[in-house]
């Protein structure tokens, strides 16, 4: 019966080809507009490590002690610690893992002084690459005795060996970072997440970031004088410090990251993180109510507009235009369809029901749909292809793959039948004897 409808509905469709391509023209408009604000939605919007970031919690408080008292710049608390806090909350192992990390920009050298890189990377107390989900290509992480007795290791990624060895398996080498000698204990696969979640305050207005290719142990880095990108938030009474130093011992500027995978292990946390802060308040370290809070990975994202406003408003717009098109697509199959009714009257008198009438109407409204989605695919790479001209941040998100193509091609069936059911129903509801006494 499927393919009796199929046949008919082709034939139907060659009897008025300028109405069938004003039809399938506008729904690939209005499929190609909502499939490239859609595509960089997700891309943006998405899990920033499939598997693994829904998993991961960030904790907030408000760790302000007396040099920060009344400080006009401070809005609510965030995620900034101090060096001694994120070393407790890490070292008290209350979750499967815990990570403490910073951004950091450096200048790599390999130790003949030949080659010389400019690498971003995470100073990290810790073990992050088992945590993040890095994986290794060569090599090992530190461990936890190198990371208590703050040895110079280093983990790079593939590219970043290449650029100063000539070959991906740099371990054993050495790099100076400071101008201190770096061993490197393991070499990883150029990764970065999907979008940008980990120590946003460093990276705002950028959601895509960049490869991170390093990996130090925070406090080896201090010693060698590298510090983090920022400082971090250093108070007023604080001793003015310079852009990337490693003079940080005053400052809040690491960010502490947990992996916990049940509701009791989040409870759990978050508990011991209340308790943490409720201690170095009554202490009198904080001066202010600690406020601690625990954020997953995507509610994070989203407290901090990692998904730039426009991307919204483009998504609302594109689907508003897309509503439209389909408004005017099931007003043209309703002209279409109801010019033809006194053969639907015959058919019905015939024996046809309902039902039959009703899904052979359907059919070919989805047929409309696969067209136009299949003119939608130039469409849609185009406006993907304009995004990426944008010098916007997000440009890198516009990419066409080949999910996108099947994802336009099941939503073109979705608004084919959509915009045909109103239609088709209401063609297979008028009486038949009515017709055929006019007919």
């Amino acid at each position: 019966m499927f393919d009796y409808y199929l046949r008919l509905a082709l034939r139907r469709c060659r009897q008025n080809l300028a109405m069938v391509g004003l039809l399938v023209l506008t729904m690939a408009i209005g499929i190609a507009a909502t499939m490239t604000a859609m595509t960089i939605f997700g891309a943006l919007a998405g899990d920033p490590l499939p598997g693994i970031s829904p998993h991961l919690y960030v904790a907030t408080m408000d760790a302000r002690e007396a040099v920060d008292k009344d400080n006009p710049d401070y809005k609510q608390p965030d995620s900034w610690l101090k060096l001694g806090d994120a070393k407790a909350l890490v070292d008290a192992h209350r979750a499967p893992q815990q990570l403490a990390l910073a951004q950091s920009l450096t200048t790599m050298d390999s130790p003949d002084g030949k080659h010389s890189e400019q690498a971003w990377g995470f100073m990290a107390y810790g073990e992050p690459l088992g945590m993040l989900g890095v994986p290794l290509r060569f090599g090992r992480p530190w461990t936890a005795q190198e990371l208590a007795a703050r040895a110079p290791v280093v983990v790079i990624d593939s590219d970043l060996a290449q650029k100063l060895f000539g070959t991906a398996d740099a371990v054993g080498r050495s790099v100076l970072l400071g101008g201190k000698p770096f061993r490197v204990v393991g070499v990883t696969v150029p990764w970065k997440p999907h979008t940008v979640f980990l120590d946003l305050q460093r990276n705002q207005g950028n959601p895509q970031g960049s490869n991170d290719e390093f990996f130090v142990p925070a406090e080896a880095a201090l010693d060698a004088g590298v510090g983090p990108f920022t400082s971090g938030e250093c108070g007023k009474g604080a001793p003015v410090i310079g852009f990337q130093s490693a003079a940080v011992q005053h400052c809040r500027w690491l960010e502490v990251w947990s992996r916990l995978d049940t509701p009791a292990q989040v409870a759990d946390w978050r508990q011991f993180l209340a308790n943490y802060a409720d201690a170095q308040r009554a202490a009198g370290r904080f001066v202010y109510p600690p406020q601690p809070k625990l954020y997953g990975a995507r509610a994070w994202m989203t407290l901090n507009h990692v998904v730039p406003d426009d991307v919204r408003l483009n998504l609302m717009l594109a689907g508003a235009f897309l509503l439209l098109c389909m408004v005017n697509v099931a007003g043209l199959l309703a002209a279409r369809f109801l010019r033809r009714q006194a053969d639907v009257a015959i058919r019905r008198a015939l024996g046809a029901s309902k039902r039959t009438v009703f899904a052979q109407h359907l059919v070919e409204t989805g047929i409309l749909g696969l067209a136009g989605g299949v003119l939608a695919l130039p469409l849609t790479w185009l406006g993907l292809w304009i995004v990426r001209l944008q010098p916007v941040s997000y440009a890198e998100a516009a990419k066409f793959s080949p999910g996108v193509f099947g994802a336009l091609l099941l939503f073109s069936l979705i608004v084919g039948l959509l915009v045909g059911v109103l239609p088709a129903w209401r063609v297979c509801r008028q009486p038949p004897a009515l017709q055929i006494k006019v007919a």
